[in-house]
């Protein structure tokens, strides 16, 4: 059985697989809108806030978070079970964000050398190996 994977983006952002080709290597499917079925959530920018919710509200069903770029919420932030990545650039206060979500969630930090807020493409291929584990095909 497949791995699912809910990407929540931006209001606007176009809903593509940030690396098809990386996708296509895992026993994953990637979905934009979650259906209440179990998964690991994403949540790229603004849609990490909407990945925050699920995780907050279904921690049954979320086992795993990954949030890229996200900025700091405005609001309280309830309590994740998930195993959180946070995924942010060196560049425009990217570490200041992760610390602000790792103080609230915990988690492990990841920076991305020279990465600004635009990085879900490249670090695509670690967010699939923290949300869907063990999946590569052979």
């Amino acid at each position: 059985m497949s791995r699912r994977i809910v990407l929540c983006l931006s209001d606007g952002t176009p809903r593509v697989d940030p690396g098809p080709e990386e996708t296509a290597k895992r026993d994953v499917e990637l979905a934009f809108d979650w259906d209440k079925l179990p998964a690991g959530v994403v949540g790229f920018a603004e849609g990490g806030w909407i990945a925050l919710e699920l995780a907050t509200r279904h921690g049954d069903l979320v086992d795993r978070l990954v949030l890229v770029s996200t900025p700091p919420f405005e609001g309280v932030v309830g309590p994740v079970q998930a195993k959180t990545l946070l995924l942010y650039g060196t560049r425009d206060d990217g570490s200041a964000d992760a610390k602000w979500w790792q103080k609230r969630l915990g988690g492990r930090i990841e920076m991305v050398p020279d990465g600004g807020p635009d990085i879900l493409e490249r670090v695509w291929p670690r967010v699939l190996s923290h949300l869907a584990p063990h999946t590569l095909r052979k």
